[in-house]
């Protein structure tokens, strides 16, 4: 379902996911957020620019990593996030919601400016 590229950034750990119709669960995301989180990096940047949803799966995943990222002062920052997905994650209460901003631009800012989308 999904295909991970990653990136070592020099404060943070990018991952981008893609559709992959090879791969029959969310194996890879797992992974790649587990190797994400145990780098020193202060935040975990997730693009999902090339996605059109996220499986129930790959959001429970995403939601477990931005508490466990939390409770260490890191942030799991997400871009770029479909609009059924954003949803879903903007009817959470505040303190479950993950970190939404529009662009990686916006995660570079990060630290500075902390963009939620607002509600529809």
């Amino acid at each position: 379902m999904l295909d991970i590229q990653r990136e070592v950034l020099p404060d943070s750990y990018l991952l981008i996911l893609a559709p992959d119709s090879t791969s029959p669960d969310e194996i890879k995301l797992s992974r790649a957020l587990h190797r994400a989180s145990r780098s020193n990096k202060k935040a975990v940047w997730v693009d999902c620019s090339l996605l059109e949803d996220l499986t129930p799966d790959a959001i429970d995943l995403l939601l477990a990593y931005a508490f466990h990222l939390r409770c260490q002062n890191r942030r799991l920052v997400l871009c770029h996030v479909p609009d059924q997905v954003r949803h879903h994650f903007l009817n959470l209460d505040a303190a479950s919601q993950p970190l939404l901003v529009f662009s990686l631009l916006d995660a570079v800012h990060e630290d500075d400016y902390v963009y939620q989308y607002v509600r529809s």
